[in-house]
């Protein structure tokens, strides 16, 4: 990943970030699904930079910027961010595409979509079908587990295509090098690799 775009989302006193995330993402996904190819898959990944989990509290943080990703120059401007983002001009900041400053790298990550953990009650009941046994006996079974929140930050998104609301958790693994793989609709990959600057 050669060249990126920069996205800060604005503060505002009346709209929380967590709502400009929302309407921001959504943006993002339909603009990446018009560049996918017959494996469902883009040439754009993201990262963010200001991410970061507080383990003692199990809370993660997005931040208020993001970076999209491309091979070149061409592909950023082939994407046409401000076309889709052009209704939320008073609420983000998009700077035109960069040379990533390969100077500046600290290394690379993976930031994928991060499957929620099952409550209790929901493993309890999934067990009982599996095994065949009553929910009693499943819940024997888990007596002693004490449930781990999820930590990932996530956004709340409306899926368009079922009509449903749903949120994108986003993990984040280092790596040891780059490589070139190709991201999904939501420019996230648990392989594909981004710059970490």
């Amino acid at each position: 990943m050669l060249y990126y775009q920069e996205i800060t989302l604005i503060e505002q006193t009346e709209i929380s970030l967590y709502f400009i995330w929302s309407k921001l993402y959504t943006q993002l996904h339909l603009a990446f699904v018009e560049h996918k190819d017959e494996q469902e898959q883009i040439p754009y990944g993201v990262s963010f930079p200001q991410y970061r989990i507080n383990e003692q509290k199990h809370i993660g943080f997005l931040g208020s910027k993001i970076r999209i990703f491309a091979n070149s120059e061409n592909e950023l401007i082939q994407l046409n961010l401000n076309k889709w983002l052009d209704r939320l001009t008073d609420y983000v900041h998009t700077t035109s595409p960069r040379e990533v400053p390969q100077g500046k790298i600290t290394g690379y990550a993976c930031y994928f979509k991060a499957n929620p953990k099952l409550t209790i009650e929901q493993r309890i009941v999934h067990q009982a079908a599996r095994r065949n046994i009553s929910l009693n006996e499943a819940e024997s079974h888990f007596k002693d587990l004490i449930q781990q929140p999820n930590a990932e930050p996530y956004i709340n998104l409306k899926s368009l295509s079922h009509d449903r609301k749903f949120r994108l958790y986003i993990g984040k693994t280092l790596a040891d090098e780059a490589n070139n793989k190709k991201f999904g609709t939501y420019g996230l990959s648990r392989t594909a690799t981004v710059p970490e600057f």
